[in-house]
């Protein structure tokens, strides 16, 4: 049995023994190319080249060389399963490494995350900063605008995401809803999600459609209450008008 393990580990040669690279072992395990090849294996042994460099350079950049062989398998499964191009997998050993976190549950957290938010290009993913960066901006302008001395919860952080992310809003959008909250005593992120909810239901895409869209509401609502106040002051207008003519007939009624 002993044997066994240790022939893996090392090559008996005319001169001794010598200790084998087990990674370079686990790499041609996973990538060594076939004697005889189509032009599609061609094509898919030059991918398997450029993930066996791609892992090469994760190995030298975040390991120093000595990463465990266990990684090999794992980074090749991530491979398959999220179809990340090799940049993205450098970037997401680079992303984890930089955060102290590089342990397993927390890289394929990370690729999961990255996965959902349909990343596999390292276009995608710079999209994807690009976008994180912005949002992150966003939060910390409206906690600032809202004088807000707590972190923003996970649900009122999710309405913000909702609003830039879905919705497509900038600053400018959010900062019109913002002041609305001024008149509020009890505002709440529930008030501003209805709020900027009915703007992209009513598709306003910029704060001048926006403006006007409030602008019309308001002189809607006006319109509305002169109208209930016309009809009350003519209905009661009516009432007396049929009091007195009550009033004539009792008195025209004693006079007989």
């Amino acid at each position: 049995m002993l044997i066994g393990k240790i022939c893996g580990v090392i090559t008996k040669k005319n001169t001794g023994y010598i200790i084998n690279n087990l990674q370079e072992i686990e790499l041609n395990k996973l990538y060594k190319p076939k004697l005889t090849i189509s032009p599609e294996d061609i094509e898919k042994n030059k991918k398997n080249q450029y993930r066996a460099k791609a892992i090469e350079n994760i190995n030298n950049l975040y390991f120093q060389g000595i990463m465990s062989p266990s990684w090999y398998n794992d980074i090749n499964f991530w491979f398959k399963k999220y179809n990340f191009d090799e940049q993205v997998m450098i970037a997401l050993f680079g992303y984890c490494f930089d955060k102290s976190a590089l342990h397993k549950r927390y890289v394929e957290t990370v690729a999961d995350s990255w996965y959902k938010n349909n990343i596999k290009t390292f276009t995608d993913l710079d999209s994807y900063f690009h976008k994180q960066e912005k949002l992150s901006t966003i939060k910390k302008s409206i906690s600032k605008k809202l004088r807000l001395t707590r972190m923003l919860t996970q649900f009122e952080e999710a309405y913000i995401e909702k609003w830039v992310v879905d919705f497509g809003y900038e600053i400018n959008i959010i900062d019109i809803a913002l002041k609305k909250t001024t008149s509020k005593p009890n505002f709440s992120f529930d008030y501003l999600d209805k709020l900027i909810t009915s703007w992209h239901e009513h598709s306003l895409k910029t704060a001048e459609d926006i403006e006007k869209f409030m602008q019309d509401m308001k002189q809607k609502n006006k319109n509305v209450k002169e109208l209930e106040k016309k009809s009350s002051f003519n209905s009661y207008n009516q009432r007396q008008y049929e009091d007195l003519d009550a009033i004539y007939e009792n008195i025209q009624a004693k006079k007989q």
